[in-house]
């Protein structure tokens, strides 16, 4: 069994019940319109929505943005924003395992978060 097995749809046991489920926090930008956000912080492992658009509304209506903040405990401050969709294609690589609707995200040093921005 090789490294990458697991990858070729061989299912491992990974504990997904002590990683931070991320919630989503909306705010609005200049024009009012209304954009949600998730935190993914530094030696946290968390659980990120692949369609947050599908399980969250704001008032009734579809968002089209959303942002990943990146918070660095080390720094002890957010050390940046991006485009969720981007940093979820660029998590891909830092995933402990994936759902239909969910990634498991290992827990990032600072050098990895910092990789995210771009």
């Amino acid at each position: 069994m090789g490294l990458f097995d697991k990858f070729k749809g061989k299912k491992g046991t990974t504990d997904w019940s002590n990683a931070y489920t991320a919630t989503p926090k909306f705010y609005g930008k200049p024009d009012g319109t209304p954009f949600g956000a998730f935190a993914l912080t530094e030696g946290t492992e968390t659980v990120l929505p692949k369609l947050p658009q599908n399980e969250y509304r704001v008032e009734g209506k579809v968002l089209t943005e959303w942002k990943l903040v990146l918070v660095s405990t080390t720094k002890d401050a957010i050390i940046g924003d991006v485009d969720y969709f981007v940093a979820l294609r660029n998590i891909e690589k830092y995933a402990l395992d994936s759902k239909e609707d969910s990634v498991l995200v290992k827990k990032l040093s600072l050098s990895e978060l910092e990789s995210l921005r771009g």
